[in-house]
């Protein structure tokens, strides 16, 4: 319950990143588990004397909050700069410590310490993707030599990507390792919230039961997160919020994160994009990468089986420095959705089955009374879904041609990620609960037909329908009718 409620209070990125974020009266952090931050070596003039010698160390002011900030170069003699952006957590740059020297060798590799962070000062502000951005553009402005790759992870991915869609003049290449807060809040809470062992790994009689528990769980995350979110008090006054979240840095970025909003600035950016990802990552979904991946126009996913939150880890950097070093030497190849065949295709029936993937292609596809189903890589012209619990990833429904609706959601939870419906009417609702990232829905009448109470969520999707066009992020209860957003 702690989670959760820390979750519901927005600071969810803080909650599961291995709990940074604390008020006065929680127990005080363990030891800090760094050789270099400065909970560990407290000055300055100890961090330069554990570093190489040719690394540069700066302060310097930062006009944008107004404090001093900590800028770190190496491999100062090579003509193109690399900027490395960290995440939250008291480590700061120095997270990415096991890869700067090897990555020295070839760039001009310039990492720093975000205002409120590692060997920063704490300046009043708001500390969100946007106004780090601003920070950033600042850092190349001074620092880079021509444009710039710029790699970011966790929160430093999405105030990369926020940079990305702000200064793209700036940018040569953008690479996003394990990025956090890019899904809408609701999206975000229940994948933090969830039962930590997978349906898949649970023994065969208890997997239809964990399934229904983990709806169960969501369906109750999701009422709860459609509460009115206490930070929109704070989000009137950048002053204001400055003053509430003065000495909780943690606390601040991360619930300036989970606000932010990417879903309009996603399929604009043109920057060549690799984006990074830990398969077992506790604390971003997977889910995000995906979505990503399709929505970006010049993006490619790379994947770590068995890797957490934070590849850079000693434990796990040697994993992760070949995904890096391909995503600096290559071009990305955009994501693309399957393709159904011509001729004739066959039906796809799935009824009372438990752990079920399906891919290919087929006319028509019904899922009836089956639990942790997985539709993947899959296309059909039509899917109906009852009294089942569902997830889809790279799927495509319908054509421009479709009569009536393209997919049917009836008494059932659908979780589904990067992908095109498209039809009369994309989808069609009844008693479902619907979680929608990175989908493009295409409808001649309505994008979301309602016929009895259904929840839907959106995070960087895509509509386009007689009454809305455009991207949508968000979350609407309808009870009955269709899709209501204003044009």
């Amino acid at each position: 319950m702690t989670s959760l409620r820390c979750l519901i209070l927005s600071a969810a990125l803080l909650c599961a990143s291995q709990g940074y974020a604390q008020t006065q009266s929680a127990p005080a952090l363990p030891p800090p588990a760094c050789d270099y931050c400065k909970e560990k070596l407290l000055t300055l003039d100890a961090l330069r004397q554990r570093l190489p010698a040719d690394w540069l160390l700066t302060t310097e002011h930062d006009p944008v909050f107004g404090g001093d900030m900590l800028v770190v170069e190496a491999g100062r003699q090579n003509p193109q700069t690399l900027v490395l952006v960290h995440g939250l957590g008291q480590n700061g740059f120095t997270d990415w410590i096991s890869v700067m020297p090897q990555l020295a060798q070839r760039y001009h590799v310039v990492s720093f310490d975000f205002p409120g962070f590692g060997y920063s000062t704490s300046p009043n502000g708001k500390y969100s993707p946007s106004n780090y951005a601003r920070v950033l553009s600042g850092v190349i402005s001074r620092h880079a030599r021509g444009r710039t790759i710029v790699v970011g992870h966790s929160m430093g991915g999405a105030v990369s990507l926020r940079f990305a869609a702000s200064y793209p003049a700036q940018l040569d290449k953008l690479i996003l390792v394990d990025a956090a807060g890019i899904l809408h809040r609701t999206a975000f809470v229940k994948y933090s919230a969830r039962v930590p062992m997978a349906v898949e790994q649970m023994p065969a009689f208890l997997k239809g039961a964990m399934a229904r528990i983990k709806d169960f769980g969501n369906a109750a995350v999701e009422k709860i997160v459609s509460f009115p979110d206490p930070t929109r008090i704070l989000s009137v006054n950048e002053t204001v919020w400055g003053s509430v979240m003065a000495k909780r840095t943690n606390a601040n970025a991360g619930m300036a994160l989970v606000e932010e909003d990417f879903s309009a600035d996603i399929p604009k950016l043109q920057t060549p994009t690799w984006i990074i990802w830990g398969e077992a990552d506790p604390v971003a979904p997977l889910r995000t990468g995906q979505m990503l991946a399709w929505r970006l126009p010049r993006a490619q996913l790379l994947t770590m089986p068995g890797v957490e939150h934070t590849p850079m880890d000693l434990a796990t950097v040697q994993i992760f420095i070949p995904q890096l070093e391909r995503a600096l030497s290559a071009e990305p190849q955009p994501a693309r959705l399957p393709e159904a065949p011509s001729g004739a295709l066959a039906d796809l029936r799935c009824s009372g089955e438990t752990d079920r993937l399906y891919s290919g292609h087929f006319r028509e596809v019904i899922i009836d009374g089956c639990n942790a189903v997985k539709l993947q890589n899959l296309s059909a012209e039509r899917i109906v879904i009852r009294d089942s619990i569902t997830q889809m990833l790279n799927v495509r429904i319908g054509s421009k041609a479709t009569q009536g609706s393209a997919l049917e959601v009836v008494n059932s939870e659908l979780i589904a990620t990067a992908g095109e419906i498209s039809g009369e009417i994309a989808i069609h609702a009844d008693k479902a609960r619907l979680d929608l990232a990175g989908l493009r829905l295409n409808a001649r009448r309505t994008a979301i037909e309602v016929e009895r109470f259904s929840r839907v969520v959106s995070s960087a999707s895509e509509i386009h329908s007689p009454a809305f066009t455009g991207t949508w992020q968000g979350t609407q209860e309808i009870e009955m009718g269709v899709l209501d957003l204003d044009p």
